[in-house]
C-alpha cells in the first residue's frame, strides 16, 4: 500500500484523480490538504492544456477548495511555452494548434504564433496552391483543438515537411476524461491524422516523457526521487511517466482506468494500485 509516510513529494494528475470534471473526487481535498498540513510537498501535473496556472488557480479553489500557488501547477501546455521559449530566437515562432487557453499560455510567456486564423478557411486542396509559409515558423505545437481542420492540418504538413520545422505534441493522449460519464477523444487523436500523413511521430513534452519531471526536479530542488510518488489514472500517460521518471507509481481506479484494463495490460505496471486518492491516507 502507498503510504504517505513513505514519499515527501507527491504529483499528482487531476482529470480522474482529484476531479471529474467540474465535480471533486470524493476524499480528494480533505486527502490533499492532510497531505499539506504534514509539510508534503504537492505538485500537481497535467496534460490537459485549457487552462494557464491563474485560470487553475481559480479551479483548485473553486472545486477542491484548496489555495495552490502557481510553482505547484505543471501542465503539457506551460511545458511546451517554456521549452519553445528558450530554442526561438527573436523574431521566430511557432504554427499552434490548441486551445484558447493554450494560446493564452503562450500569450503569458511571449511566444509569437499563428494558426487560430485557419479556423474561417476553405479546405479545399486547391486553397494551398498559392500558399506561401512565414519562413518565421520554426515549430509546429500540437495540442487538443476543438476546432482543428483540415486548413490547420495541412499547414502544418507544410511546414513541417517543406520548410522543416520540428514537430513537437504537448502530449499524445487518445482520449480525455470529460467527467465520471463520459470520455472524448484527445490530443493523439487529434494529432494522428497529421502524423500519418507526415510519417513521423511528434517530440512529446507533456507526460510520459520525463521533461516535466525535470522541470519539477529543477524548480523545486529535488534531489531524492526515491521519496517521490506519482499518482494518476492511466497507464500510458501517469504510470509510464513515473517509470520515466525513475520514481513509484499509485494507479487510482477513480478516473479512466478500470480494474479489467489493469489486469489487460502487461507491459505497464504500477507500483501501487489503490481505488481512490484518499487510500494514500489509509
Amino acid at each position: 500500500m502507498a503510504r504517505a509516510e513513505g514519499y515527501d513529494t507527491f504529483l499528482f494528475d487531476c482529470d480522474g484523480v482529484v476531479w471529474r470534471g467540474s465535480n471533486p473526487v470524493p476524499g480528494a481535498s480533505e486527502t490533499l490538504k492532510h497531505l499539506i498540513s504534514l509539510n508534503k510537498t504537492v505538485i500537481f501535473v497535467t496534460n490537459n492544456t485549457s487552462k494557464t496556472r491563474t485560470r487553475y488557480r481559480t479551479t483548485f479553489k473553486e472545486v477542491l477548495d484548496l489555495d495552490v500557488s502557481e510553482n505547484q501547477i505543471y501542465s503539457a501546455g506551460i511545458t511546451a511555452a517554456l521549452y519553445v521559449k528558450q530554442k526561438l530566437k527573436l523574431g521566430e515562432k511557432i504554427f499552434l494548434i490548441g486551445s484558447q487557453g493554450l494560446s493564452e499560455i503562450m500569450d503569458e510567456t511571449d511566444v509569437e504564433y499563428i494558426g487560430h486564423e485557419c479556423v474561417m478557411e476553405g479546405s479545399y486542396f486547391t486553397d494551398f496552391l498559392d500558399f506561401v509559409p512565414d519562413g518565421c515558423v520554426k515549430y509546429v505545437v500540437g495540442a487538443l483543438d476543438g476546432y482543428f481542420n483540415y486548413s490547420k492540418m495541412a499547414k502544418a504538413f507544410i511546414y513541417i515537411k517543406e520548410c522543416g520545422a520540428e514537430y513537437i505534441a504537448t502530449n499524445l493522449d487518445m482520449n480525455h476524461c470529460l467527467n465520471s460519464c463520459r470520455m472524448l477523444p484527445g490530443t493523439g487523436a487529434v494529432l494522428e491524422g497529421l502524423s500519418q500523413s507526415l510519417g513521423m511521430q511528434p517530440k512529446v513534452l507533456g507526460k510520459p516523457s520525463s521533461l516535466m519531471f525535470d522541470m519539477i526536479c529543477s524548480d523545486h530542488k529535488i534531489e531524492n526521487k526515491s521519496r517521490v510518488l506519482m499518482v494518476g489514472d492511466t497507464l500510458q500517460s501517469d504510470v509510464q511517466f513515473g517509470i520515466n521518471s525513475g520514481i513509484d507509481t499509485a494507479l487510482v481506479l477513480s478516473g479512466i482506468t478500470s480494474k479489467d484494463t489493469l489486469l489487460e495490460e502487461t507491459s505497464i505496471r504500477p507500483t501501487f494500485v489503490i481505488d481512490s486518492i484518499s487510500d494514500l491516507l489509509k
